[in-house]
């Protein structure tokens, strides 16, 4: 190629590329338009023409570097996922309507707390909190996976061992001007998305053999997993062990292992419930509370009996709800039948089947592994409360201390607007990642 040559199509290429956005994208659209100019200019050689004039017909050729440019910025562009964040904004709405209803109901009538004033607060800087997290480049938290893993085992360790505030008898909150946050209720989203990151990275411990990097990595999954049965935080143990051996199977295809694990884990923690007389109560309560009614069965029999006699149209809005303890937190599904009926119970169902089938069409359209692993993480660890949270209406099962994302009051919230934020954020960036970085 002559030097005019390289000049012109240098330009050319700087042209197009100034109207393209996505930056990880330049290297390989300019080796694509390079090839193209190359095929041209061989093509007119062969026609007998000279190869500066074969160079100015092949800039010729490929047309308006501005109209090309922007084209590609269009397909390249980030992307916003409108479903999902409709999803968030209708269980927030359903969140305040819940909160505005427990409030006119006189729920609080005896002091100053205002559920709704104090949601809509939480839910405000949640919005912040996903959108700063939604304009993450999410491929720079893979490199920082194993400081990011640390951080979540010092945060637990300091929760635990350090933090002075206890709230229902547990030492794991930190608090500032009346708002409280659980850092190991937390903890299971950061872990996640550090293993994630871990799972994925091609350069773990490169140098050292397969069967060590695996080995390792196992470990990694399953020291969370001790710590939490050290300090008897059951739901972050459960929530955690099932999206993070999806996770770690899902990336290594070793069925066998995560079959192996799950089934030692089955058979432990079965063993470990009924020895334990208090969670074995518990247990027979929530699978018949028929059999304790008036002990362990007893909210199970209420949740039964609320939604029951909620009718299609419910008690209306502003119903007291003095029969559901707790109406705005862990029983505020319940609370929203009993005041808005059978009818308002399919609305939510409709809702969070939505969110949870966005989730999976996300992580469906996205074609780079790291960015698939944190969706199905994340949209997992959502899914499995959202789940919960419904099933609990059943009254056939143990009631713990698990929220509903985004209905239920509580600061929970704000980490529940991160994960989406950061599931967000790799949809965004699905159209601009060059496939060199996208294994097959």
């Amino acid at each position: 190629m002559t030097e005019q040559g390289k000049q012109n199509l240098g330009s050319y290429l700087d042209k197009v590329c100034a109207e393209i956005r996505a930056k990880e994208m330049h290297i390989e659209i300019r080796d694509e338009l390079s090839g193209h100019y190359a095929d041209l200019v061989a093509e007119r050689m062969q026609l007998g023409a000279s190869e500066a004039e074969a160079q100015e017909y092949a800039i010729a050729q490929m047309g308006d570097p501005q109209v090309i440019g922007k084209d590609l910025h269009h397909i390249h562009k980030p992307r916003i996922p409108w479903g999902l964040l409709a999803g968030v904004l209708l269980l927030s709405a359903v969140s305040l309507l819940g909160m505005g209803s427990i409030e006119a109901g006189g729920y609080f009538e005896r002091n100053q707390f205002v559920p709704m004033q104090r949601q809509l607060i939480i839910i405000i800087i949640g919005m912040c909190l996903m959108t700063g997290a939604y304009f993450i480049n999410f491929k720079r938290l893979q490199k920082a996976s194993t400081s990011i893993y640390l951080a979540a085992l010092m945060t637990i360790a300091l929760s635990v061992l350090l933090m002075p505030v206890m709230i229902n008898g547990s030492r794991r909150f930190v608090g500032a001007l009346g708002f409280y946050i659980d850092l190991i209720g937390y903890s299971p989203y950061v872990f996640v998305v550090a293993l994630a990151g871990i799972f994925t990275r091609p350069d773990f411990l490169q140098g050292y053999n397969i069967r060590v990097r695996e080995l390792l990595k196992l470990s990694l999954l399953l020291l969370p997993a001790v710590i939490y049965v050290m300090i008897r935080s059951f739901p972050e143990l459960i929530i955690y062990g099932v999206v993070s051996l999806t996770m770690y199977v899902w990336v290594s295809r070793r069925w066998v292992t995560g079959i192996l694990i799950a089934a030692v884990s089955l058979f432990s923690g079965g063993i470990y419930v009924w020895s334990d007389p208090i969670l074995r109560e518990r247990l027979i309560g929530a699978i018949n509370y028929n059999l304790r009614p008036d002990t362990t069965g007893y909210m199970n029999r209420t949740i039964v009996n609320v939604i029951h006699s909620a009718g299609w149209r419910g008690q209306g809005y502003g119903y007291n709800g003095d029969v559901i303890p707790y109406a705005y937190t862990d029983l505020f599904p319940a609370y929203l039948i009993q005041c808005f009926g059978w009818a308002g119970g399919l609305l939510i169902l409709a809702v969070v089947g939505w969110f949870v089938l966005k989730m999976i069409s996300y992580a469906r359209a996205v074609s780079d592994t790291y960015g698939r692993m944190l969706i199905i993480g994340l949209a997992l660890m959502i899914s499995i409360r959202l789940v919960y949270g419904l099933s609990i209406l059943s009254g056939r099962v143990p009631l713990t201390s698990i929220p509903f994302p985004f209905l239920s009051y509580g600061q929970h919230v704000l980490i529940e607007f991160a994960a989406v934020g950061l599931l967000m954020a790799v949809y965004r960036r699905k159209d601009m990642l060059p496939a060199s970085q996208v294994p097959a």
